[in-house]
């Protein structure tokens, strides 16, 4: 499914400073789909954190299990009966990366400082279901502008009522579940992307992926973004925190499965 990985931009200008402002531009028509409704939920840090949890599960050794349980309850559970995970080869890759980044900014990985490396330019929606049927329909939501929702997908193929109503009470989309957006800028043929954000008790947001992601492809495409930086060092920003933002945009899109030339699994 990827494309060659010598095509694409690390994405580094993609979050210097001065284009804060044309990411906010970009990201002004962001919006929950029918079946929500938009409120303040207290959700920003705690989008925020998923997002930054996920990012250091994407470059943590040891076990790949570990970076499915940032996922949402169901998408985590499925993903884990791929039992074809080489963690070897993930670490191997993964220790490459580590080295280099204590190398270029003189300690190790961490994103701990969510809040200002998800500063302004990094659009969130809140809310919550107001319709489960409706809320079905469209989430979770388009990852890219090119891309179908999953909802859309599911429609597409006429679901059954009698699905319809399990996919609803498999907790997951019950009226009043709190879900947030939040859009990572893109740069050059890489696309902007919407991560789509689930609560979970107690206090926790993580990302929802499509119903047909397996864990195998969210296994190759991890390997895949990993080899991606790994082989392009030369291309990380020279300013820490734009390298975890870039880190932060593969990482979602790894688990999404958006390539490197930007084009969606379907």
């Amino acid at each position: 499914m990827m494309g060659s990985l010598g095509v694409a931009p690390f994405l580094p200008s993609a979050f210097a400073a001065d284009n804060s402002s044309v990411a906010a531009k970009a990201d002004a028509t962001l919006s929950l789909p029918a079946g929500f409704q938009e409120k303040d939920v207290s959700a920003v840090n705690g989008v925020k954190s998923g997002v930054a949890k996920l990012t250091n599960r994407f470059v943590t050794k040891g076990d790949f299990n570990k970076m499915l349980a940032e996922l949402s309850t169901r998408d985590k559970e499925r993903a884990r009966e791929f039992k074809g995970v080489d963690q070897d080869k993930l670490d191997g890759r993964i220790e490459q990366i580590r080295q280099a980044w204590k190398t270029k900014y003189g300690h190790d990985f961490d994103l701990s400082d969510e809040k200002t490396v998800f500063d302004d330019r990094y659009a969130i929606v809140q809310g919550e279901v107001s319709d489960p049927q409706v809320a079905l329909g469209g989430w979770p939501v388009a990852v890219t502008a090119d891309a179908v929702t999953a909802g859309s997908r599911q429609a597409a193929s006429d679901v059954p009522e009698k699905t319809e109503k399990k996919e609803i009470d498999a907790n997951k989309l019950e009226k009043g579940r709190n879900v947030a957006l939040i859009r990572l800028p893109g740069a050059g043929d890489m696309p902007a992307i919407t991560a789509s954000m689930l609560h979970e008790l107690p206090m926790f947001y993580r990302a929802d992926i499509p119903n047909n992601r397996t864990g195998e492809q969210i296994y190759n495409d991890v390997l895949t973004h990993l080899t991606y930086l790994g082989d392009h060092l030369d291309q990380w920003p020279a300013n820490e925190t734009d390298a975890y933002r870039a880190f932060a945009y593969h990482a979602v899109a790894a688990v999404y499965g958006v390539d490197i030339k930007g084009a969606v699994a379907h």
